[in-house]
């Protein structure tokens, strides 16, 4: 059960930033709609290799006295263990085998280093993550999106993998990026940042038990916007901020990917997009155990416009 925990990191971003129909002069326009794609596919890839990071050091105890040959049983990827000394993983990609969850292909490296703390399962470890030329191609429609730069995995809280399942404690991590270089397939660019928090937690009994519930928030301050989760330039040279009001909810009973609640806002030049998830079909909080879908919310030039959609 530990080795898939975290897969939800990934699978959470996909419901947060969407391309919505076309309505007329309400509609969300191409540039904003491609944003909301990028910034869906930056998230999603981030956290997917987070999760994988995190899967792969677990399952072989690197670093910890019980470590030994690598083995992986990750997509595409072979795990490179000859500077284990120096505490460093070098993830090698092999850039042809399909990998789901979308169906796509990963290339290039991600170098891994414990650079603080003896071990990652210790409260206060530090995992510094850089990408060298780490390539994602989407199978269905063949674009892509390339990483260059550096971030940091900090395990605030330490995995206690008896006490997490008994339901007495959970797991909390934190992740930072700063001027992560992002190249896409017709040779546009962006420069990404990322400041956000992840917690898990596990009930053994009660409602829909065995049940595993995830939060995430931006959790930094940037340009006056409280609990931003990133900021930069987009494709079109845009500045952008997307902040939380409320943290993201969700559950493996519904799907982790199919947030119970939460709320957040893009703000890109002097627009603001704001994503209220868990609604039912008229827009309001869902009462039922699992949301029918999330409400956009958007103003341009004065005007407020807003739709539903579903999960």
């Amino acid at each position: 059960m530990r080795q898939r925990i975290l897969v939800v990191a990934a699978l959470a971003a996909t419901c947060l930033f969407v391309s919505c129909k076309k309505t007329d002069k309400t509609e969300l326009d191409t540039q904003t709609q491609q944003f909301n794609d990028d910034a869906n596919n930056y998230k999603l890839e981030s956290d997917q290799i987070d999760d994988d990071i995190n899967n792969s050091i677990n399952d072989n105890g690197f670093w910890d006295r019980r470590a030994g040959v690598a083995s992986s049983p990750l997509c595409g990827v072979t795990i490179d263990t000859s500077q284990l000394a120096q505490k460093i993983l070098t993830y090698n990609f092999d850039g042809v085998t399909p990998c789901f969850g979308p169906s796509r292909t990963r290339s290039g490296q991600v170098k891994v280093q414990l650079t603080s703390g003896n071990s990652w399962q210790d409260a206060g470890a530090q995992l510094t993550i850089s990408y060298l030329n780490f390539k994602i191609t989407r199978l269905s429609d063949n674009k892509s999106i390339t990483f260059n730069g550096v971030k940091t995995l900090t395990n605030v809280s330490g995995h206690n993998w008896l006490t997490f399942l008994l339901g007495t404690s959970t797991f909390t991590h934190q992740s930072r990026a700063f001027n992560v270089a992002v190249t896409f397939d017709n040779g546009q660019s962006a420069v990404w940042n990322h400041a956000y928090s992840t917690q898990w937690s596990y009930s053994p009994t009660g409602l829909h038990s065995p049940l595993i519930t995830f939060t995430g928030v931006g959790d930094t301050t940037y340009t006056g916007y409280s609990n931003t989760a990133s900021w930069g330039v987009n494709r079109y040279g845009q500045n952008f901020v997307t902040y939380y009001q409320a943290p993201y909810v969700s559950n493996t009973y519904c799907g982790l990917w199919r947030p119970l609640s939460g709320s957040l806002t893009h703000h890109v030049n002097t627009n603001d997009f704001t994503l209220t998830l868990g609604v039912d079909q008229s827009g309001n909080a869902s009462t039922l155990d699992c949301a029918y879908g999330y409400k956009v919310t958007w103003t341009v030039n004065g005007n407020t416009n807003t739709m539903v959609q579903s999960y």
